[in-house]
């Protein structure tokens, strides 16, 4: 989780607090960061965050909940009420699949048991407690790899080579069409496709739109004066400004024009 894909990301020091660190070297090859949200809300508060989730997969340390949640295709949302901490490990685009036995497309939009990534037959109230309940962020970091690093899969070099490939796609918002990556990867068409389905979960055109929808949330809550949105819809290539308010909607459930409002309350 990332300030960038967090719809009105100016409740964060306010209502919640979001930190993150990277993984230890040991566990790189299919990890990248964890996430720590910590909250502390009065008892008749409740906030509700939104998020729009990156192409990556997660295992979330959380007291009675700890899970791995597959690639969120839609829009995610979390009701935060009294008191709570969830730390959460993203896996590289492409690092879970490794661990699993079968195709990430058929974890998308699904939320599992967190037993492929941790050894067999830990207990896992007493994870959850050495984790959630670490003295510090460094302990609670270690501890959390420490469970993972003893259940490490093979490495993977298609887990490398898809994650920096989604990485440019993410940085470079004038890579608008899957054609980049098939030349970026050396496939063809199709082979991208069954590629993409195995190893992440989603396709490459839905990789390329999601990144370009994450950075007309950034351009329209920068705080600044919004650019007109036919210049953004250009931008970003999208054929037209119709086109991309259609796609807006579609990924976050309002128009630029109400997402641009809610930003500045």
């Amino acid at each position: 989780m990332t300030r960038r894909a967090l719809l009105q990301p100016q409740w964060v020091g306010e209502r919640f607090r979001l930190q993150r660190l990277p993984v230890s070297e040991a566990l790189s090859p299919w990890l990248d960061i964890h996430w720590i949200v910590e909250w502390a809300l009065p008892d008749d508060q409740t906030h509700v965050q939104q998020l729009l989730p990156y192409p990556n997969a997660n295992l979330a340390f959380e007291a009675g909940q700890t899970a791995l949640h597959g690639i969120a295709s839609g829009l995610a949302e979390r009701r935060l009420q009294e008191r709570g901490r969830v730390h959460g490990l993203r896996f590289k685009c492409g690092g879970l699949r490794p661990w699993i036995d079968e195709p990430m497309w058929r974890w998308r939009d699904r939320q599992m048991p967190p037993w492929p990534c941790l050894p067999p037959g830990i207990d896992l109230a007493e994870a959850e407690r050495r984790v959630l309940q670490a003295a510090t962020l460094e302990e609670a970091v270690a501890n959390a790899e420490h469970l993972l690093l003893a259940a490490r899969p093979p490495i993977d070099p298609w887990v490398d080579r898809l994650d920096a490939a989604v990485r440019e796609v993410q940085a470079d918002s004038r890579i608008t069409r899957a054609a980049a990556l098939q030349e970026r990867l050396g496939l063809s068409e199709r082979a991208l496709q069954r590629c993409f389905a195995n190893y992440v979960g989603v396709t490459p055109k839905w990789v390329i739109q999601r990144a370009r929808i994450h950075d007309a949330l950034l351009a329209l809550s920068s705080g600044g004066e919004a650019p007109p949105l036919a210049d953004l819809a250009l931008q970003l290539g999208f054929f037209d400004q119709a086109h991309f308010s259609r796609c807006f909607k579609q990924h976050t459930g309002q128009t630029p024009q109400q997402y641009a409002a809610a930003t500045r309350r």
